[in-house]
């Protein structure tokens, strides 16, 4: 029986939750007597009532910033580069927001002034978290100076979008622990680009062949001194890239064992990402393409004079160890791009590229699909739909014929 007690000289609850577990709880505060201890045990009992009515189950305090970490650590099976992404966006934004409150009680109204204020300029919680995180890795830095710089930041809509994801995703968990009975931010929109719609601009930029052929030009071929290469080739990177459409971890990780130069393949089975070696990002990423004849001869001469890697790399750096990301765009893509005269756009959007020009060209989108290693073709519709050649579509004309047959008459006016 759920009843208030004394308890070791203090009144505290003594009730069963949801899930028929004993607990006693004190009451959270400082007070002045008894009676007034009493009194908040008495309510807190009513509470706990409500929440095993609710079929709630009350763990701790109850604050977002526990049910967040919890979360977290109870993300075992996602990829590095999700984890960060994750923990970024929960430690930077939202348990600096909510982290205090209790979790039950963050209502649609408190995430939605959330996501108005994150897009305005960052909330006073989030600048202060902001100042201690720089302050904690670099203390020499001016406490003026970060408040001046967290005052001019703000929350792009994606950044948001995401924020609001993870929230999503943390209130989920929550529910499945019986912690809330209902997720508030299922209930909030999220954040639009308020441009018109043709002024938007697309998630991906794509070379024109024009484009490609200036890229190309610009990009730099291995400087060698006494036959060693004094840079990497990046100039067939590049090329590998657009006429793979392999992303850039698959790249780096590319091994000359992965490479059939009799049958012209090159076999995906390896990436380099996060500072390791993985596995591709889905079963369908493990495929095998076909190299064009140019791409196939380029590749045979950078085998003989490209350094000596312990991990078969084919673009290696010059100590034969894998090509940092920072090192492939800051020496030789974007510099490319500078040379080329072209907008700065994404190494990802040399994969895009590939896609959308294959589908310009005819290209089966099944055949697309799995030349991308999507998991399946809805993915590709779904991405580059608005690519496919708009061609005039009779289907209107042959249902008026199947409805009217013969007797279709043009009306005067």
């Amino acid at each position: 029986m759920a009843t208030v007690k004394l308890y070791r000289g203090h009144w505290v609850v003594d009730y069963r939750d949801a899930t028929r577990r004993r607990r006693i709880e004190r009451p959270d505060g400082d007070f002045e007597d008894e009676s007034q201890e009493k009194h908040a045990a008495e309510a807190l009992l009513a509470e706990r009532l409500a929440e095993r009515a609710q079929g709630i189950v009350h763990v701790g305090h109850g604050t977002f910033e526990d049910a967040a970490t919890r979360w977290l650590k109870s993300k075992v099976r996602i990829r590095p580069s999700t984890r960060r992404s994750y923990e970024q966006l929960t430690i930077c934004y939202l348990i600096p927001y909510f982290g205090s409150r209790k979790l039950r009680l963050i209502q649609v109204s408190d995430i939605e002034r959330f996501r108005t204020e994150l897009g305005q300029c960052l909330p006073q919680s989030i600048q202060q978290a902001f100042i201690e995180r720089q302050l904690k890795a670099n203390t020499d830095l001016a406490t003026a100076r970060l408040k001046q710089r967290a005052q001019r930041v703000s929350a792009g809509r994606p950044t948001i979008n995401k924020a609001l994801t993870v929230l999503t995703m943390i209130f989920n968990y929550a529910i499945r622990n019986q912690w809330v009975a209902r997720n508030p931010a299922d209930y909030v929109e999220h954040a639009r680009d308020p441009r018109p719609v043709r002024e938007r601009p697309l998630d991906f930029d794509i070379l024109t062949p024009k484009e490609i052929t200036a890229l190309l030009d610009a990009a730099r071929p291995p400087l060698y001194r006494d036959g060693k290469p004094l840079t990497n080739n990046y100039r067939l990177l590049i090329s590998f890239a657009l006429f793979t459409g392999c992303r850039m971890g698959e790249i780096l990780g590319a091994a000359w064992s992965h490479i059939d130069f009799e049958r012209g393949q090159f076999h995906v089975c390896r990436a380099f990402k996060e500072g390791r070696f993985q596995e591709p990002k889905t079963r369908t990423s493990y495929r095998r393409l076909t190299l064009p004849a140019f791409l196939l001869n380029e590749l045979k001469v950078w085998r003989q004079s490209c350094p000596q890697s312990p991990y078969d790399l084919v673009f290696p750096n010059l100590d034969g160890q894998p090509t940092s990301h920072a090192n492939l765009l800051q020496r030789g893509f974007y510099p490319a791009l500078k040379r080329a005269g072209l907008r700065r756009i994404r190494f990802h959007d040399l994969r895009h590229t590939f896609a959308s020009l294959l589908i310009s060209n005819g290209e089966d989108i099944v055949r697309v699909s799995r030349l991308m290693g999507h998991a399946n073709a809805s993915i590709t519709l779904n991405i580059y739909s608005h690519l496919m050649p708009r061609e005039h579509d009779p289907s209107a004309d042959r249902l008026a014929a199947l409805v009217f047959g013969n007797n279709m008459e043009t009306p005067t006016i």
